[in-house]
């Protein structure tokens, strides 16, 4: 197959003067002739003159020569193709799908489709359009990201430009995508979604406290319809949204990872849409660009998301479907294994410091002085005037280690006197645990560490405790067995959200009981803790009477003759046992310290 060429010529200048054929071309032709073998080539091919005439690769040149280098236009596209990273997926007369790389552009992509065509129609020796006289870029259907891993239609004519768009606006082109969120994805959650629960869900944030989410957690779905309007699309586009999700692991940085495959319709930009629908169910795809979030370690630009299939009508064939496939990327499975190995690796650390700190730890001493708490002022040990555990950012309770922060109540060794009432209640395979002001969830999980098949749920008012109790949960991989909400102990029997896990077997309650006039006095010992988890109103009495009233509008949060279990502290049993006198006191418990510290009562029938 014979081509028309292009020639390029340069005068010789004075510099160049004496210097041999092949070193001129290499220093003045590199802009045509990129690589060295591009030059050999030119030269065998007898496609190099200086002065009209085809000479020897060492003639040695003069001031003033002509060199002119002929250039084959098949061999320039063969070298912009090479440096695209682009490869044809499918093809029929008039359109073909690409699959192109990150960081390629649409008119790269836009060039290399016909450009492919003409060299492969060069290499099967086949006669084909002079690319010097016929060569015009295509037009791409779908709209796609410069960073981001696409199938992208491509078709030679703005006629059939316009068909394949009518076809996407009309719900005949899926395009399947996968990405990297956020999160452990909740596979029901974005079944049942559509675009108006999303709406109501953003709404109700927004009026509710948007003051605890930052400025990139806030749903915008109240932009929504402005959104569709800027990029041309159908108000139905979200509800026309599938999501699968294929596995989660977890990350050290950021929590959970989900790898999902989202199917798109009635959207030329279908990478977009996926990544804003993402986002408004608060798991964001893995990424630098908008409505999406990036992990700590990973800033790469553009997001972890690539195309892996488009089902499409061929315009060759009326009346039949065209698939094409593409392979999840090795970038984005990498990305997800690291996180996963550091997670491991984490998670391996945390267990070795874990052994180290349970092998020395302190043992209760009978014989300690008491203060006015009912503990041993030596339980919470200080250095240089701080508990030791708000520094270390742990403690050891009931056999096992927990993280605490200034958050949070440090755990005593007398608490774990209501563990050990709890567990004795406990008469039946999967048990429900409520464990209200959970803080640390040190008392709910020490529970569910040793009653294998129990469940629970911790309820505190404190977010931040209830981060801290997160992070104790996935410490001790109890992400199956315990939830934690927000609540309060007045209103906890009522609340739907912890209604639908009951009801509950036992509840167990450290609640705060230093009346205002007692703190005044220990100061020293509770300064630094929260005083929402230990200092009460009515004398210290107040959490007992709240939680006695909201027990009282709802009794079947707990089943049929559940326990409540209460510690207390020294000498309030009489007050407490009046507030709960219309259930029977089953058991009470001293601690290690020969203090009455639990009560046990029985709901009333």
């Amino acid at each position: 197959m014979s081509h028309s060429t292009n020639a390029v010529e340069r005068i010789v200048g004075k510099q160049y003067a004496g210097i041999k054929l092949r070193n001129y071309l290499v220093r003045e032709f590199k802009d045509v002739l990129v690589v060295r073998a591009e030059m050999i080539a030119a030269l065998r091919q007898k496609r190099v003159f200086v002065n009209g005439e085809n000479t020897l690769d060492s003639h040695q040149l003069e001031l003033g020569d002509c060199v002119r280098v002929d250039i084959d236009p098949l061999q320039t596209i063969r070298r912009r193709l090479h440096t695209l990273d682009l490869e044809m997926r499918y093809s029929e007369p008039g359109m073909v799908v690409l699959l192109k790389a990150p960081g390629i552009s649409l008119p790269d992509v836009e060039w290399a489709a016909p450009a492919l065509q003409i060299v492969a129609r060069a290499d099967s020796t086949l006669s084909g359009p002079d690319p010097d006289t016929e060569f015009k870029p295509w037009f791409a259907v779908n709209r796609v990201e410069k960073g981001v891993r696409s199938l992208v239609i491509v078709v030679d004519s703005a006629d059939k430009q316009r068909a394949m768009i009518d076809h996407i606006n009309s719900g005949h082109v899926l395009f399947r995508i996968c990405a990297l969120c956020h999160g452990n994805v909740d596979q029901n959650a974005v079944d049942e979604s559509t675009t108006q629960s999303m709406k109501e869900a953003a709404s109700k944030v927004i009026h509710s406290d948007p003051h605890k989410l930052s400025v990139e957690e806030i749903p915008c779905m109240f932009e929504y319809d402005l959104w569709l309007q800027y990029n041309r699309l159908p108000p139905i586009v979200f509800d026309h949204i599938q999501v699968k999700v294929s596995k989660a692991t977890r990350s050290p940085t950021v929590g959970h990872l989900s790898l999902i495959e989202g199917t798109v319709a009635y959207a030329v930009n279908s990478s977009l849409v996926l990544r804003r629908y993402m986002y408004e169910m608060g798991y964001p795809i893995v990424g630098t660009q908008n409505h999406s979030r990036p992990l700590p370690n990973h800033r790469d630009k553009g997001a972890l998301l690539a195309f892996v299939g488009i089902t499409m009508p061929s315009l060759d064939r009326p009346g039949e479907s065209v698939v094409v496939s593409a392979d999840i990327p090795p970038k984005l499975l990498s990305v997800y294994e690291r996180e996963t190995k550091f997670y491991q690796q984490r998670r391996q650390k945390e267990r070795d410091e874990l052994r180290k700190i349970e092998s020395t730890a302190p043992s209760p001493d009978p014989s300690a002085e008491s203060t006015a708490f009912g503990t041993p002022a030596a339980d919470i040990e200080l250095v240089d005037g701080v508990p030791a555990a708000y520094i270390s950012g742990r403690k050891h309770f009931c056999g096992f280690v927990f993280h605490v922060t200034p958050d949070t109540l440090i755990p005593r060794p007398s608490t774990q006197t209501l563990v050990d009432a709890a567990i004795s209640l406990i008469d039946r395979p999967g048990a429900r645990i409520l464990d209200l002001g959970t803080g640390t969830g040190c008392i709910l999980m020490s529970i569910l560490l040793r009653t294998p098949g129990a469940h629970g749920v911790g309820i505190d008012i404190s977010l931040a405790a209830l981060g801290v109790a997160e992070q104790n949960r996935v410490l001790h991989n109890l992400e199956d067995q315990c939830v934690l909400l927000k609540g309060s102990f007045e209103s906890f029997a009522t609340d739907a959200d912890v209604i639908c896990h009951g009801p509950f077997d036992i509840i167990v309650c450290n609640p705060p009981y230093i009346s205002a006039k007692k703190a005044l006095g220990m100061r020293s010992v509770i300064e630094h803790e929260p005083s929402l988890a230990l200092i009460a109103d009515d004398g210290g009495y107040k959490a007992y009477e709240d939680i006695h009233t909201s027990l009282g509008s709802n009794p079947l949060i707990l089943r049929k003759g559940g326990y409540a279990a209460f510690e207390i502290g020294k000498g309030m049993e009489r007050s407490v046992r009046r507030i709960f006198s219309d259930w029977a006191e089953v058991a009470s418990h001293k601690d290690a310290y020969d203090f009455l510290r639990v009560l046990v009562f029985k709901q009333p029938e």
